[in-house]
């Protein structure tokens, strides 16, 4: 995703009072960390995360909601903004400026400024010390040659993952409303227990859900003003969670790990599996790659994945070797079933890694 954009379409009204209306995209940046203050905002609808800067990651600070406002204390003590304040849904908030808050100041009594600036500073200490304690999402690798255990920062760890997971299996399946094309979530639920009880900040979970969504695992339905997930497949969600699960208690080199190439090889299997026929005396599909890299190759064109690079899908035993007969015929044996549920469940592996490769590169910028 990189660094969020900052609001190219943001409209501002100039009301009476010299108070803005601020309007932001989902994904775009409201202010970023060492920035100097010069407003303070009254967020009237919608969602922002508040992230800071650790490493080559980024971690989950706040998620302030309607109703509450963001940017307040580097605003008010005049130091730069200490993290950074990313729309989650599109917002509409009341910005305040420093003319306007200097004008409201002057009418002040002495000693409610002199409260305020103390009630500040508290603040401030208060949230410095926080974010000290706070630590990003980690994900731990014995993998070393010394066997010693090493760590790298994630976004969306396979802890993360689990919880939410875990919690959306939880609330489909005890209060879920079955409804035309799956199970009707209740978001308020799914964010109770993994927001306030599992701990999952509210940004994560946003994300994961898209991650959902785009793996057609859930649909996500606004109407009334209101957001709905639908969940289309809880058995695929409860095989999704085992799978996860085993691969995070496996060892790094006995892991499923796919490789980008091997994933296309992979994705354009399943989309010209119906193709290929059965094998009779073993119920296997066979499929010919040859045969799908010409049809996937365009006139005159790059051919889409070379046959080496076949190989991944072996050693995971997610098809068998090729049975080369020509250049035009070069079969694999699959388990139609058993391959394409491996493909869904490396959709959603391969999709979590591009999210945090690229959290990871937003925050080494």
């Amino acid at each position: 995703m990189g660094t969020p954009a900052r609001p190219t379409t943001t409209t501002a009204t100039v009301q009476a009072t010299g108070q803005q209306t601020r309007r932001l995209k989902k994904g775009e940046l409201l202010f970023a960390e060492g920035e100097t203050s010069r407003s303070m905002y009254f967020v009237k609808s919608g969602m922002l995360r508040i992230y800071k800067k650790k490493g080559d990651s980024n971690i989950e600070i706040d998620t302030i909601h309607a109703g509450q406002v963001v940017g307040e204390l580097a605003f008010l003590d005049g130091n730069p903004r200490s993290a950074s304040g990313e729309a989650l849904t599109d917002c509409e908030m009341i910005e305040v400026s420093g003319p306007v808050f200097q004008d409201v100041l002057t009418k002040m009594p002495d000693w409610l400024k002199i409260l305020l600036k103390t009630v500040v500073g508290r603040l401030r200490t208060a949230s410095t010390r926080i974010r000290q304690l706070e630590t990003a999402s980690t994900s731990f690798d014995y993998s070393s040659k010394d066997g010693k255990r090493s760590s790298h920062y994630v976004y969306l760890s396979p802890i993360d993952v689990l919880k939410i997971s875990t919690g959306l299996l939880l609330v489909a399946s005890r209060n879920g409303t079955s409804v035309a094309g799956g199970i009707d979530v209740r978001v308020g639920l799914l964010q109770r227990y993994t927001n306030q009880i599992m701990g999952v900040p509210v940004a994560k979970i946003t994300t994961f859900m898209d991650i959902l969504e785009q793996s057609e695992i859930t649909r996500i339905v606004n109407e009334n003003n209101s957001t709905k997930v639908i969940l289309e497949d809880i058995d695929f969600l409860e095989q999704m969670i085992t799978y996860l699960n085993e691969e995070n208690l496996l060892e790094p080199s006995k892991r499923h790990d796919l490789s980008v190439r091997g994933f296309l090889i992979m994705g354009l299997m399943a989309k010209h599996m119906d193709r290929f026929g059965v094998d009779q005396a073993t119920g296997m599909k066979l499929v010919n790659i040859s045969e799908i890299r010409k049809l996937e190759t365009p006139e005159g064109g790059k051919e889409p994945f070379r046959m080496e690079e076949f190989t991944d899908l072996v050693k995971l035993g997610y098809a068998s070797s090729l049975n080369i007969k020509s250049q035009e015929e070069m079969f694999t044996a699959v388990k139609s079933e058993t391959f394409l549920q491996a493909y869904r469940l490396q959709r959603v592996v391969m999709s979590i890694q591009a999210v945090n490769e690229q959290k990871r590169k937003a925050g080494a910028r």
